[in-house]
């Protein structure tokens, strides 16, 4: 009873640790590899184009900013038709055509429809501002300065999702091959416990506990697979190709030798001077500084000069010109303290962007300390594993060994295979870790070399 209590735990335990794995469906159509993959995101992704268009909107609101220096020339054209008294002399007065007759009562009453051409050319020059202009135009570069970096903070995290998908989708592929060959284990014993039934050197509940076992690993494989396709998915998502395509990755080469870690001073200040979000921070304050700017202006001498041409006839191609020029002067003396509280709110929006500045620092800075706790993880485990997946599979070589001459039980065996397949697990999983620590940490850093191209 007490061993077929410590079957069913077995059991129980090797399915749970078999759900913990990413595997892979072995299609190796059009296999990419994660060059190839980066630059493909890098000039599809819609994420990235995106950000792209509104750098140049960006640009475009810069050159509307600047014409606002130079005049503004509006030219109209029209045909007045009416019966109406005031409108009839005032066309006849615009085309010098009035005569003593048109002040009698009885025409000026009752002066019939006329119709009359018109036609305006005006232009516009502002000679000052107070400063609202040049102000504006700050902003607008600063904004566009802005949205510069945040595109290229976005260049680094589409590199950084691609390599972090294809990483994961390598795990998978990993994962499936400890699945498939857990299953050939299984399979075996199977055909072992069968042998040893047949000679009457172990009882049919364990041959019944082999095959359990080997449908429990067996049964992994299509779940294994779904998740591999999933894995793919994310993949193409991140890179902008069309889910319907059929592709493959580059299986995970062997692990290589770690470079030591700089000193982690030296990478949180080298992260405070590489992240575009951080600049872009730097454009939003300098935007806001602007606009406390362009509010003051409101309060300051504005001064105008506008000069005109009109045409009134009652011939389209007969004229006659009037000329004027305007100068203007304005300032405003009261506003209710409207003027006033713009000026405040700009301010404390400015100092609202400051703050989030120095919490995003502490962000930074954050992330840079615990990517580089998670990678002093990851190598530890790494060398845990190494030596306990070495140990493992001398032990299911032995015990293998000894179950196939009958000097031991099938569940010694078997705890021995879960042994194994938790110290490839494990494996598996402290390698998955270091990698995508890594990738943590030149995201922190804003340090991929794709990005900066």
């Amino acid at each position: 009873m007490k061993n077929v209590m410590k079957k069913e735990y077995f059991l129980k335990l090797l399915f749970i640790t078999f759900l913990s794995f990413g595997h892979i469906n072995s299609s190796w159509a059009d296999e990419i590899s994660l060059d190839q993959a980066v630059a493909y995101a890098l000039e599809y992704s819609p994420v990235l184009q995106g950000t792209a268009s509104g750098v140049r909107a960006r640009s475009e609101q810069i050159k509307s900013a600047e014409a606002a220096k130079l005049p503004v020339i509006d030219l109209d054209y029209g045909l007045i038709y009416s019966d109406n008294p005031l409108v009839s002399l005032g066309s006849k007065l615009n085309n010098r055509s009035i005569t003593a007759e048109d002040f009698s009562p009885e025409t000026v009453n009752d002066p019939g429809f006329s119709d009359n051409y018109f036609g305006n050319l005006r232009l516009k020059l502002p000679l000052y501002t107070g400063g609202r202009i040049t102000a504006d135009i700050d902003e607008a570069n600063a904004i566009h300065s802005s949205s510069l970096e945040q595109h290229k903070r976005t260049k680094s995290t589409v590199v950084y999702q691609v390599n972090r998908a294809y990483l994961l989708a390598q795990a998978a592929h990993e994962a499936i091959k400890i699945a498939r060959s857990s299953t050939r284990s299984a399979k075996k014993h199977v055909k072992t416990t069968q042998v040893l039934l047949a000679e009457n050197r172990t009882v049919a509940s364990d041959n019944l506990t082999a095959k359990v076992y080997y449908s429990s690993v067996k049964g992994v494989i299509p779940q294994a697979e779904a998740q591999y396709e999933q894995a793919l998915n994310a993949l193409k998502q991140v890179m902008g190709r069309d889910l319907s395509a059929d592709i493959s990755i580059v299986p995970w080469k062997s692990v290589s030798k770690q470079a030591e870690l700089p000193d982690i001073n030296m990478s949180e200040t080298q992260a405070l001077n590489n992240r575009h979000d951080l600049k872009a921070s730097d454009e939003d304050i300098s935007a806001a500084e602007a606009r406390t700017r362009i509010a003051s202006s409101a309060s300051r001498l504005q001064l105008g000069l506008e000069a005109s041409s009109s045409l009134y006839a009652d011939d389209p191609l007969v004229d006659e010109l009037s000329w004027g020029v305007l100068a203007v002067a304005k300032i405003n003396l009261f506003s209710g303290g409207a003027n006033k509280s713009r000026v405040s709110a700009a301010r404390e929006e400015t100092s609202r962007l400051q703050a989030e500045k120095l919490a995003k620092e502490l962000e930074i800075r954050k992330q840079v300390r615990n990517a580089y706790a998670s990678i002093n993880e990851g190598n530890s485990r790494m060398k845990l594993a190494s030596a306990n997946l070495s140990d493992a599979q001398k032990a299911v070589t032995l015990v293998d060994e000894r179950y196939g001459e009958g000097r031991t039980i099938l569940i010694d065996l078997l705890q021995s295979e879960q042994a194994l397949i938790k110290s490839r697990s494990e494996s598996l999983n402290s390698r998955l870790l270091l990698e995508a620590s890594k990738l943590e940490l030149q995201l922190a850093m804003d340090d991929f070399t794709e990005a900066k191209k």
